[in-house]
């Protein structure tokens, strides 16, 4: 059995009530991502489109932006050995978070 490394999670808790998702990591850092940050920063196609548009046109009209508190986490799975698939509110649950990516977005301090 292999050690659990930087981007293994030792321990995961998605806590509805407070909007958060926990994330032990296996190097023994912990993540508190808020809902709201993972909403936005969802890795899909259609939403990284969206995200860029915005940064090359600031004048563009964003029609899939997503208030504060606006929608929240109805249903979470593991994807294999490598990810996290949320279902939210809003329907979206087309977002895979590999775990990789998910250490990359710790908004922490530290990190």
């Amino acid at each position: 059995m292999r050690s659990l490394g930087k981007t293994d999670p030792a321990d995961m808790e998605v806590h509805i009530p407070d909007r958060t998702l926990t994330i032990q990591w296996g190097d023994g850092h912990r993540s508190v991502y808020s809902f709201d940050l993972l909403r936005k920063e969802c890795p899909c196609a259609v939403c990284r489109e969206v995200r860029q548009a915005a940064k090359e046109d600031p004048f563009a009209v964003v029609t899939s932006a997503v208030r504060p508190g606006e929608v929240t986490v109805t249903g979470a799975e593991k994807v294999g050995l490598y990810a996290l698939r949320f279902t939210w509110s809003d329907g979206h649950d087309t977002g895979i978070y590999s775990y990789e990516y998910l250490r990359a977005i710790c908004p922490c301090e530290g990190c």
